[in-house]
């Protein structure tokens, strides 16, 4: 939603406005005060101010000089102005400054509400029209290479996507692959001379590395490649249908792709006077196995390269060794620990499960004595990681049945470790659920006796967010979130609530009652007060039971 700022050198003006015109239909979520123009243009330098409603005859700076000091520094904001003169010469300088509209004082509740939503109206059409389909899809074009570098990086990453998403995403992509079609990969490292650039000519590197890619495979594969977080580039290759006159049509995929690879090498040698290490993979089938044939060729390159350089290794030099399984969904992103640390333990709970899932299917194969123990250290260094972060102890947070399990695990089976796990996480949970309740209670309690002690003063939004150190965007969502009421409608119904308590049980007058809870203009309070309870303070008083 919109942001508003209302600028008027009368406090009970802008109290006024943000308390009792209903900003939220308006399509506006936060309303800032100002008193003065010198106070407006700081708080334009820290709020994205989306909107201002000034009065004019203001000292020091008027509403005409402070609008004209908006739009020369932010050109984008809208601007209404109110006045108690019925002057054409401020209209036509309101005009002459591209000031929205232009209202006189008193004016009525709906004539505002409505001169409000044609402008929020308006903004919305304006955004609408920046994100355009074209612009937005020249973005996208400019884009492209970065887009399918990063979706192949998840891809081997071990994100996954239902058939009709992979094929619509490919599709949008531009990527000519399909589901089940036979893929080969190549794994790349850089060697010493090459890794040693700064940054920007690394990057260049790379870019030349992968134009001589394409440029010896283009006729015979469809080129997708991306960095690893190994620095290793992964070039994944798959066969086109419509091989050139003259190709090698007899010669199997995986030797052309061998042949290829060599002449990679050769060609980065000789042109760009650096060396390069390439492990081709196995084929398997995409997506599914795409994951399995990039680990096979990162294994292949540090079991079988270590730190040589300038090696060339293939799927066939491979021995048929068949190692232990890796449970993939413990370390597929999004890992325990970022999960954790955003508090989303649902997801948590759903990726404990398909880790035991995976677990237990490798048991179909191996013992999985040895890859429990892989699953316990994760799971456990993941909760202590959270509990420590939150600057807590794991023997304060957890019953002495499951922190005996940091000091010495006692799981006889895979069973056994999942349900301490489940139950770790759940207490793990609620603690941090008791503390967010506790924290945005104590602000809650803080905020109220701020304003219960400051009513007849400066209890705008801007001074209690202060006051509590919280941004007031955030200080008024956790105020409706644990409440269920605007921080300004609390504010707004102490007050009446106030004058009603001064009017019941004292013999002030009227104008007092209304400085006592923060109204320096009596009209206004009147207003606000008949607005409220539907009679006027005098009506209320006269109608009390004797």
């Amino acid at each position: 939603m919109l942001q508003i700022l209302l600028v008027d050198d009368e406090k009970s003006v802008v109290e006024t406005l943000a308390e009792t015109i209903p900003w939220e239909s308006c399509g506006i979520g936060t309303v800032h005060e100002a008193l003065s123009g010198a106070v407006a243009l700081e708080i334009m330098e820290n709020h994205d101010i989306d909107i201002v409603m000034t009065d004019i005859r203001m000292p020091e700076m008027s509403g005409i000089a402070l609008i004209t000091a908006i739009h020369e520094r932010w050109p984008h904001v809208q601007t209404i102005l109110l006045s108690g003169y019925a002057d054409f010469e401020y209209a036509k300088q309101a005009m002459a400054q591209e000031s929205f509209d232009y209202l006189l004082k008193p004016v009525s509740d709906e004539d505002l509400i409505e001169t409000v939503q044609r402008l929020v109206n308006r903004i919305k059409q304006k955004w609408e029209t920046a994100a355009s389909y074209q612009r937005a899809m020249h973005a996208f074009q400019e884009n492209l290479p970065l887009l399918q570098s990063t979706m192949l990086h998840e891809l081997l990453t071990g994100k996954t996507y239902s058939e009709q998403a992979l094929s619509d995403k490919l599709e949008l992509l531009e990527l000519p692959y399909s589901v089940g079609e036979e893929l080969g990969m190549m794994v790349i490292r850089m060697e010493e001379h090459l890794t040693e650039m700064g940054n920007q000519d690394l990057s260049l590197m790379e870019y030349a590395i992968c134009n001589i890619i394409s440029e010896v495979m283009q006729h015979h594969f469809h080129i997708w490649h991306t960095k690893d977080v190994h620095d290793y580039l992964v070039v994944l290759a798959s066969v086109k249908q419509a091989a050139p006159k003259g190709s090698t049509k007899d010669e199997k995929p995986q030797a052309l792709l061998e042949h290829y690879a060599a002449q990679i090498q050769t060609n980065v040698q000789l042109y760009l006077k650096g060396a390069i290490s390439i492990s081709v993979s196995h084929w398997g089938k995409f997506p599914h196995e795409i994951g399995e044939i990039y680990e096979g060729a990162v294994r292949s390159m540090r079991k079988r390269m270590g730190q040589v350089r300038g090696l060339f290794v293939t799927a066939s030099d491979d021995p048929d060794v068949h190692p232990i399984p890796a449970i993939r969904s413990l370390y597929k992103p999004p890992t325990l620990i970022s999960l954790l640390e955003a508090g989303r333990f649902d997801d948590v709970e759903q990726k404990i499960e398909l880790i035991f899932e995976e677990l237990l299917q490798s048991g179909e194969y191996h013992d999985i004595a040895e890859t429990t123990i892989e699953v316990y250290h994760a799971l456990a260094g993941a909760f202590a990681y959270i509990i420590h972060k939150n600057g807590k102890q794991i023997s304060s947070v957890l019953p002495a049945d499951k922190f005996r399990y940091f000091q010495a695990p006692s799981y006889a089976t895979a069973q056994q470790l999942k349900d301490w796990s489940i139950r770790t996480l759940h207490t793990i949970s609620q603690d941090a659920e008791q503390e967010l309740k506790d924290n945005h209670s104590t602000i809650v309690r803080s905020v109220k006796s701020f304003v219960d002690q400051h009513l007849d003063g400066d209890v705008s939004l801007p001074a209690i967010a202060e006051y509590v150190h919280l941004h007031p965007v955030y200080l008024s969502k956790v105020y409706k979130a644990e409440t269920g009421e605007a921080l300004t409608a609390y504010v707004y119904r102490l007050r009446m609530e106030k004058a009603a308590y001064y009017l019941r049980s004292s013999s002030a007058k009227v104008f007092e009652i209304a400085e006592l809870v923060g109204y320096n203009n009596t009209a206004y309070f009147i207003r606000v007060f008949k607005k409220f309870y539907d009679v006027t303070p005098q009506e209320y008083r006269e109608n009390l039971p004797v």
